[in-house]
């Protein structure tokens, strides 16, 4: 490979990891922001799941059964 292609190689190579640290950079900043649709989109599927749902319950009859 010249050096000219290996250059090339190493500035594409950047460029990916430049595009992925602004990807998540984006979306952390969107996930701060509470009144965001990202955010809104994510508290819903998460929150709104059935999974989640027993998870917090089994949490909670735990915690009442110590006392």
């Amino acid at each position: 490979m010249t050096e000219d292609k290996e250059q090339q190689a190493a500035a594409y190579l950047k460029l990916q990891e430049d595009v992925k640290q602004l990807i998540i950079d984006t979306i952390y900043k969107e996930l701060q922001n509470y009144g965001s649709p990202l955010h809104n989109h994510i508290i819903t599927a998460v929150l709104g799941s059935y999974s989640i749902e027993q998870r917090i319950k089994d949490v909670i009859k735990k915690q009442m059964e110590k006392f």
